[in-house]
């Protein structure tokens, strides 16, 4: 009886196809996040942090609450960056997860989230 052993290839593309959102650490999510918002325009951040925003008060949080805990301001959302949104989000993964209901969808809603995912824990140097 021959068993085969899968190669290190086929072992990364396992773990890269079994990446989602829910399964990532904090860390690697707040990267994907830091990563995904870097590739946007200024307009379309701003638009995702009003979806991410709105998401949350659907489930009755407010999101600018998280901000001060954080050391964050509560400024407009032209002026969040990317490592602060990411840093928002890795605490909510951490310290609040029925908001993850609320990240997930607003991830959902842009593409770019998608091919960061794929890349996430994959980075050779810090």
């Amino acid at each position: 009886m021959k068993r085969r052993i899968p190669s290190r290839q086929d072992i990364i593309q396992q773990n890269a196809e079994k990446k989602t959102v829910a399964t990532l650490d904090p860390n690697e999510l707040k990267a994907v996040v830091r990563d995904g918002l870097s590739m946007m325009t200024l307009k379309d951040r701003e638009e995702f942090i009003q979806v991410l925003e709105a998401e949350m008060k659907r489930l009755h949080l407010d999101l600018r609450a998280y901000l001060i805990p954080l050391g964050i301001p509560g400024r407009t959302t032209e002026e969040l960056t990317p490592t602060e949104v990411g840093h928002l989000i890795r605490f909510l993964k951490i310290n609040v997860p029925p908001a993850m209901k609320a990240v997930e969808r607003a991830l959902s809603t842009y593409h770019v989230f998608a091919a960061t995912i794929g890349d996430a824990g994959r980075k050779l140097a810090a």
